[in-house]
């Protein structure tokens, strides 16, 4: 059975695309779900315009991906936080810091979810921090985590 697609279906097609699927997933799946439609004139002429739309749109969302991916790559960010002795911060530096840091020193607002940390930054250090922008389009920037010099100590460097 052929069918075009209306919506992207994992390990099928995405939207517009004309699909050959079997007559039982087609009728009991596809077409009830809203997932496809039969391929007549005016649905393929319909989906063609979508696919189109939808093509364009993403050219558009790579490009801007792109100019974003040069403008952080190599981008320093520090952050200052107390520390115990032994390195280890006290509040340690998350993906919603190191977004709004970027924010601040860019302009550029990312969703957290974009910055590819394993888990909280928790020591002092310099950290190479990736940043997800768009499908296999990602730049990458360095995090600098130093210690907070507390107040008594800066008065002691003045005076």
């Amino acid at each position: 059975m052929e069918l075009i697609l209306t919506e992207e279906v994992e390990d099928l097609g995405e939207v517009g695309e004309t699909v050959e699927v079997s007559d039982g997933y087609g009728r009991n799946y596809l077409l009830p779900k809203g997932l496809a439609v039969e391929p007549t004139v005016g649905n393929k002429r319909r989906y063609e315009k979508v696919r189109k739309e939808l093509s364009q749109r993403k050219e558009e969302r790579r490009e801007r991906a792109e100019e974003r991916a040069e403008e952080l790559d190599g981008l320093e960010l520090k952050f200052y936080r107390k520390a115990q002795e032994e390195r280890h911060l006290y509040g340690s530096v998350r993906n919603k810091d190191i977004v709004d840091s970027i924010k601040e020193e860019t302009g550029i607002d990312l969703a957290p979810e974009a910055v590819s940390l394993d888990s909280p930054i928790e020591e002092l250090g310099q950290y190479g921090v990736e940043i997800r922008l768009y499908e296999e389009i990602h730049a990458n920037i360095k995090v600098n985590v130093e210690e907070e010099e507390s107040t008594e100590e800066n008065q002691g460097e003045e005076g």
